[in-house]
């Protein structure tokens, strides 16, 4: 029996199984399915967001066209798709064990890990763009704790062992005297906060040369805020890690300082969710090039400055567009009448969204209108 999801033939859930289409597995299945379909039916590249300069030498990124195999490390018909897997190559940078990612690419045949994922499911337009000129649209990346944790693994693993002391160096030559930061105390880690972003700054730059995929995002485009696919709706772009963390490098940029790049006279009074992440990143980072073991856990539980640790960041509006912004998210190239090929439609009456009665109604009155067009019709 063919699976629910293209391309997913070979992967730790079977996708024959109805089971496999609960709505944790779905999110993160479903990017990857797509990805998979482009390459191998369309034999179309990824978009893939990478890091780079701008004329002036500040952090940018660029949106590079990239093979799928190449962003994976195989051959679509190669892969197996291991969900909640731990990557064996992050074993080298932690002397306990890197948590679990998203999805591990495994060769079949040899059993090699190849890439490791973090992957997100984004609706376009949000609730505050919906309304705006379509090319102003955007959607809303939420990342959590885990996600940072693999953010920091993937940078201690893009630069290699090789190249630890360089990375600590790139570090301590921003932050001054690590050793006498008070990292719990938030009023001193607040004044010490744009030393932490130059930190992570010299972080992406000094990486620009190794930086690998991290983040899948799949975007899927609805008509407004109507529970209806948009024409163009499907597409899947690809983040470097050092790409990805100017997600959160913009965010505390914006707070510091202005448009002109002047600094704002006021700093603010307390440490806002993506400059805790930053500063998760920086230590854990900072920790391991010293101790040679990364051990974000730690680092998590202990930084905390009263706020609930469950969410690092969300990056919506002009924050998630800056980078996103491309032919691909505009007018992505999966129709609707295309999704017969991605997911069969038989799998839709497993599917199990969450049961909110906003939607509920919505999609009753739609059908409601739309059965009132078929009779007029008639």
């Amino acid at each position: 029996m063919k699976p629910f999801l293209y391309g997913l033939d070979h992967a730790s859930h079977d996708f024959s199984e109805a089971s496999s289409l609960g709505k944790n597995i779905f999110t993160n299945a479903f990017p990857l399915s797509l990805a998979q379909y482009l390459a191998a039916e369309r034999k179309l590249p990824i978009p893939m967001i990478k890091a780079t300069l701008d004329s002036a030498g500040r952090l940018t990124t660029e949106h590079v066209m990239t093979a799928w195999s190449e962003i994976i490390g195989t051959e679509p018909d190669r892969a197996h798709f291991e969900f909640e897997g731990v990557y064996k190559g992050y074993g080298n940078y932690t002397h306990t064990s890197a948590n679990k990612s998203d999805a591990v690419v495994i060769e079949r045949g040899t059993g090699e890990h190849l890439r490791p994922l973090e992957i997100k499911l984004v609706v376009v337009p949000t609730s505050s763009t919906a309304k705006r000129d379509r090319k102003d649209q955007s959607c809303e990346i939420v990342v959590r704790p885990p996600t940072v944790e693999q953010l920091a693994f993937s940078i201690a693993h893009s630069y290699g062992q090789a190249r630890r002391i360089e990375l600590m160096d790139l570090i301590v030559r921003e932050l001054g005297q690590p050793n006498d930061y008070k990292w719990t105390d938030e009023k001193f880690m607040i004044a010490a906060l744009p030393r932490i972003l130059r930190a992570a700054e010299s972080i992406a730059k000094g990486g620009l040369d190794v930086q690998t995929p991290l983040v899948l995002t799949a975007i899927w485009r609805s008509e407004g805020q109507k529970p209806v696919l948009d024409e163009h709706a499907f597409d899947v772009f690809t983040w470097t890690d050092m790409a990805f963390l100017q997600l959160f490098i913009d965010q505390l940029r914006r707070e510091y300082f202005k448009a002109d790049g002047s600094p704002k006279p006021k700093a603010p009074k307390q440490i806002s969710r993506p400059s805790r992440a930053l500063i998760w990143l920086v230590r854990s980072l900072l920790d391991y090039t010293v101790q040679n073991t990364l051990n974000f856990g730690i680092v998590h539980s202990q930084i905390t400055y009263g706020v609930q640790s469950d969410k690092a960041g969300s990056f919506s509006g002009a924050a998630s567009l800056k980078h996103l912004s491309s032919p691909e998210f505009l007018e992505p190239r999966v129709t609707r009448t295309e999704l017969g090929e991605v997911l069969s439609p038989s799998s839709t009456q497993y599917l199990l969204p969450e049961r909110r009665l906003d939607a509920a109604i919505a999609i009753q009155h739609l059908a409601e209108e739309l059965s009132r067009q078929a009779d007029l019709r008639d």
